[in-house]
């Protein structure tokens, strides 16, 4: 688990994957935390991911958290690392936070919370996130963190993209 002051970042395991699996009232029961109806729009994403983490066991450090706000004790969203590191020492972070409890500097927290996990990994050189191509929560989220966009490239699935790094401090 990581802990920021205000978050827990709860990492999905086989309990959490059947429970998130079984509904809200048993993934409450789970993680000890208030589960609203819709905590993720990627929620039906989150069972392929569980296939592949489950096949490749180095995944397990490097996969999706829930996010639980202390001061609510409510699921309000997941994040996590799109994948071990690579073997250039790079590893990627991602994340969303439910619509009610945007703008209160969460998405930040958690961000930085990541960021700092992974730099805890000796063969962990540098973070990196990808945005869409402007100005937007996400990029903004990012700078507050310390992230510098590095790039633009195109993506297969999503376009042209802004690539955004930081560096082990």
């Amino acid at each position: 688990m990581i802990e920021t002051p205000r978050l827990r970042l709860l990492p999905c395991d086989d309990t959490i994957f059947d429970a998130i699996k079984m509904g809200g009232s048993v993934l409450s029961q789970t993680i000890g935390a208030n589960v609203p109806k819709k905590w993720s729009q990627y929620r039906d994403t989150f069972a392929p991911a569980y296939l592949r983490w489950k096949a490749h066991k180095p995944l397990r450090d490097w996969w999706v958290h829930l996010i639980v706000y202390r001061p609510d004790n409510m699921l309000v969203g997941s994040c996590g690392y799109k994948g071990e590191p690579d073997a250039e020492g790079r590893v990627e972070i991602g994340y969303e936070i439910r619509p009610s409890h945007q703008n209160l500097g969460i998405a930040t927290e958690a961000a930085r919370g990541l960021v700092n996990h992974a730099f805890t990994h000796s063969e962990v050189k540098k973070v990196i996130a990808h945005t869409i191509p402007e100005e937007n929560y996400s990029t903004r989220i990012l700078q507050k963190v310390g992230f510098f966009r590095t790039d633009d490239f195109s993506d297969p699935e999503d376009g042209l993209m802004w690539r955004w790094e930081i560096i082990e401090r």
